[in-house]
């Protein structure tokens, strides 16, 4: 599923984020579902008591685009697991979520390991024995037709979305992972954006 950044929207960092949910009074459980670094798997079953289920949409393996590899900070070319997936609780799709697993370096074991996993990114490597940390978060307002469809929603509509760089280092090589993920939110979980952003 592809997405673009709504009219008049930019990618904000953390700092400026946390201005902008003030202004706009944002209640507290919406505000930590964006802007916390926390595990998102871990406060939506501590939010509704309930498991996490995840519904792989789509996942192959391709070259990084330009942008991809710039925020990752990597060599652009390189291949990388390119993952959709629905979060699910009860049934009912709350999350949506894009990510972007560079390979170039990573054992084939461990790369099979995670890239097969039925669940999030992050709770793969912590399954895997590795502590993982977020940086770079940033939030925005974004347009995709493809989720605005699923959760019946109106063509227009726009929702919040979170994206943000995940790093762990292995046990075995010592090498770097790293990982790029993008979270769109149903308006059920963390509400709507405004229509014009005011910075």
């Amino acid at each position: 599923m592809n997405y673009s950044i709504a009219p008049g929207w930019k990618w904000i960092g953390n700092k400026e984020a946390i201005g902008l949910c003030e202004r706009l009074e944002m209640p507290p459980q919406h505000r930590l579902l964006l802007l916390s670094d926390g595990s998102l798997t871990g406060f939506l079953e501590a939010l509704n008591q309930s498991p996490l289920d995840v519904e792989i949409k789509n996942h192959k393996i391709r070259r990084m685009e330009k942008d991809e590899a710039l925020y990752l900070e990597i060599d652009a070319g390189d291949d990388a697991i390119i993952r959709d997936a629905w979060l699910m609780q009860a049934s009912k799709k709350l999350v949506y979520a894009r990510s972007v697993f560079p390979l170039s370096g990573l054992d084939e074991h461990f790369i099979e390991t995670i890239a097969v996993a039925i669940e999030p990114i992050g709770k793969s490597l912590i399954g895997q024995g590795l502590l993982a940390s977020k940086d770079k978060l940033e939030v925005c307002a974004v347009h995709c037709r493809d989720v605005n469809d699923v959760l019946n929603l109106a063509p227009e509509t726009i929702l919040w979305a979170k994206h943000y760089r995940l790093t762990a280092q292995t046990n075995s090589t010592g090498k770097k992972i790293t990982a790029s993920i993008t979270e769109i939110f149903s308006p059920e979980l963390a509400g709507k954006p405004p229509l014009h952003l005011k910075i």
